[in-house]
């Protein structure tokens, strides 16, 4: 079903057009190659990666927008966990996108990405890392247990025995340490952590709401403004058929026939006695100058068009 004017296109115009889309992306893209029919394979260099763009042609492309993805994964937002491409040119696709320059500014934009650089024993910039919050608490450095405990080594057995068989002196004894009070800082530090996150949590949840709304919105415009198209492009296309030079010949012998029939309906309204002498030779004369004039310009129009036709236009 054609999009833009809601009847069926033909088999032979939607091969045309598939075929008009596949040439295109063989225009911008010099290495693709065709795995089998519906689907392309596009190899390019990132930095110091290869990566593949695979190409998925459903059988009523381009009505219906192309599928493509991309191998390795790699972090884009561009990129959905399983690889799928979702660029603006696919999100905003119709039947008059063109494939060949979508695909380019993939490639385009994929090239823009940084070169993984190598490090010893495996080890990544922390600039190339985007750790979840999940992970930056995970990865935080907790206060050292020291292999001794300085403050214990000086008391005598009897102390220790004391602390052993008394809790609560136990307890106030190690709240004391200073490696209690580092533990307990450190602890706190970690909750106010915790908790900035989550507020910053709560505000990108906020931000993430209000974007939402307002990508709806322009969803719903871009539906309205794309009926209007539609609608414009039918009014188009119908008065574009009426103003070919056959229709208008066509509608100028169709004129000259009416205003016969007109004129002969006077001049049995004439005979019959029904309308005087002067009504009918005014009606009469204007309803055959009238036909006259248009089957001389359908006569005139008829010639040119042979003679265009002869030059081969």
């Amino acid at each position: 079903m054609n999009q833009s004017t809601g009847y069926p296109l033909s088999p032979t115009i939607v091969h045309l057009k598939r075929k008009k889309q596949i040439d295109s992306l063989r225009v911008f893209i010099k290495d693709v190659r065709e795995i089998h029919a519906g689907e392309y394979h596009v190899f390019f260099c990132s930095g110091n990666r290869e990566l593949t763009l695979k190409i998925q042609l459903p059988s009523d492309f381009p009505t219906q927008k192309p599928l493509i993805w991309i191998n390795p994964v790699i972090q884009h937002n561009w990129v959905t966990d399983n690889g799928r491409i979702m660029s603006p040119g696919l999100v905003n696709y119709s039947e008059h996108s063109d494939l060949g320059q979508i695909v380019h500014s993939i490639v385009r934009e994929m090239k823009k990405l940084p070169e993984i650089k190598s490090y010893p024993n495996g080890e990544r910039s922390g600039s190339e890392t985007f750790p979840s919050a999940s992970q930056q608490l995970s990865q935080q450095q907790y206060v050292p247990i020291p292999p001794f405990i300085p403050e214990l080594e000086s008391l005598s057995k009897n102390q220790i025995k004391n602390l052993s068989e008394h809790e609560d002196i136990l307890h106030q004894f190690v709240d004391e340490l200073p490696q209690a009070e580092a533990v307990a800082t450190d602890v706190k530090n970690h909750l106010d952590n915790v908790e900035k996150i989550a507020r910053n949590i709560g505000d990108l949840k906020k931000t993430l709401t209000n974007k939402r709304q307002l990508i709806l919105q322009h969803y719903e415009k871009l539906n309205e403004l794309k009926l209007e198209w539609d609608s414009s492009s039918t009014q188009h296309h119908n008065l574009s058929q009426c103003y070919l030079p056959n229709n208008i010949e066509e509608s100028l012998r169709q004129a000259a026939t009416l205003a016969d029939e007109k004129s002969e309906e006077m001049a049995e309204v004439f005979l019959s006695g029904q309308m005087d002498v002067d009504t009918f030779l005014s009606s009469y004369t204007a309803s055959r100058t009238e036909s006259h004039i248009r089957k001389t310009k359908e006569e005139i129009l008829h010639k040119q068009l042979q003679e265009l036709q002869r030059l081969g236009y």
